[in-house]
């Protein structure tokens, strides 16, 4: 249920992806960045030949006939500890003990395929384990996710990412839903409205369920979706001290469908700000990938009474007014 906002933070939406990306490109003039092309080994001019007509210093032939190329495929992993687990949708799933969720993925570059741009294609695998769960058969195991997106440019300053995500729960409740199939098409725009220190990045995210159980409990089942609109202000502050700069972003957003989605009369369905500060560990060498250490809270007004019930349902929480604090790490390359 979550996977669609890791996507971005960790596969949300564009942050993930955009991490990897500034991965990549401190790489890219990094001697300790990750590389798979061999280096030539240090040969002393006083060493003996291999063979009768090979010269002292020579590279192996195999090191010549070897590709220069560096790969091209990166990948991203994190995991973030948090005091509940709310999806995107507002429905709180998870409202006591320790909640860790873990995600992984790979991102493979494609190029320029028709009028769009840098297309690539981003997939992996979403987890949800939660310390005060006991389910007889899989523990604190609440959820896993896979999802796989495609994402490029089409048009300036804007990236469109398709995903599909199949949503599991591997809990052994009788009442546990069935797998929830779902895509939703997220364009975004760069902005660089105040210049390069500060941007606004507005996007508009059309969800889609397409079949399994409702993805907020007591709304419809399948063929029914809502719409997400939103900005993420991206700012740095200055590092105190050797401390690198720290990345601050603020997502907000409020969502807004079809009252059968939700379940009750009402289109509107969450309001959401929150706070996520973002710090490199630039102390790991390159070679490992590039890491960073995140903190953050984001608050959440659930606007749908029914919204509220169905939380209520899953987690015992009936405060229309809810925190989610968190901490977390990761790393791409």
């Amino acid at each position: 249920m979550f996977v669609k906002r890791s996507l971005w933070a960790a596969l949300g939406s564009a942050a993930l992806f955009s991490s990897t990306c500034r991965a990549t490109e401190a790489a890219s003039g990094d001697s300790d960045a990750l590389t798979l092309t061999p280096r030539a080994a240090a040969v002393s001019p006083s060493a003996p030949a291999d063979g009768a007509n090979k010269p002292v210093g020579t590279r192996p032939l195999m090191l010549d006939d070897a590709a220069t190329e560096k790969p091209n495929i990166h990948g991203f992993a994190s995991v973030t500890f948090g005091t509940a687990y709310v999806t995107p949708r507002g429905l709180v799933v998870e409202n006591a003990g320790l909640v860790v969720q873990p995600v992984v993925g790979i991102v493979v570059p494609i190029g320029d395929v028709s009028f769009v741009k840098n297309l690539a294609v981003i997939t992996g695998i979403w987890n949800s384990i939660n310390t005060a769960q006991d389910d007889p058969n899989v523990g604190a195991w609440n959820e896993m996710d896979f999802f796989f997106s495609l994402a490029g440019g089409v048009g300036p300053g804007l990236t469109a990412t398709l995903t599909y995500g199949g949503w599991n729960f591997p809990q052994s409740t009788t009442n546990k839903p069935d797998t929830e199939h779902n895509i939703d098409l997220k364009i975004a725009y760069a902005d660089k409205w105040f210049g390069e220190d500060f941007s606004v990045n507005p996007y508009v995210d059309l969800f889609w369920a397409v079949a399994g159980s409702s993805t907020v409990v007591q709304g419809a089942t399948g063929q029914t979706g809502y719409v997400e609109l939103g900005i993420v202000p991206t700012f740095k502050l200055k590092g105190v001290g050797d401390l690198p700069p720290i990345l601050v972003t603020v997502p907000t957003y409020f969502s807004v469908g079809p009252s059968e989605y939700w379940g009750g009369d009402s289109n509107f369905g969450v309001l959401s700000v929150g706070l996520n500060l973002s710090l490199p560990l630039n102390f790991i060498p390159g070679r490992y990938g590039s890491w960073h250490f995140d903190v953050g809270a984001q608050y959440y007004n659930f606007l749908n009474g029914t919204l509220l019930d169905s939380g209520t349902i899953l987690s015992g929480n009936t405060e229309r007014n809810f925190v989610r604090g968190y901490v977390g790490v990761g790393m791409s390359f």
